[in-house]
């Protein structure tokens, strides 16, 4: 059985992989970067709703343009 996963969620997943792409950057170091949990992404695709100040880091970590 496939995890479903809310449309928002999936669309910052979707956001989180193409910043990834870009930057060439591990999930686990993403996820350290931008909201201090290595575990971040996995979590995501489990189907966890993350807290909206989450959210909140995650963004504004990508729009910063900072890489490491």
């Amino acid at each position: 059985m496939r995890t479903k996963i809310h449309p928002d969620v999936r669309k910052l997943i979707d956001e989180i992989s193409d910043y990834r792409a870009r930057n060439n950057l591990d999930r686990t170091k993403f996820g350290l970067l931008a909201a201090n949990d290595g575990h971040l992404i996995p979590r995501l695709q489990s189907g966890r709703l993350p807290r909206l100040t989450t959210i909140d880091k995650v963004r504004a970590y990508m729009s910063s343009g900072r890489k490491k």
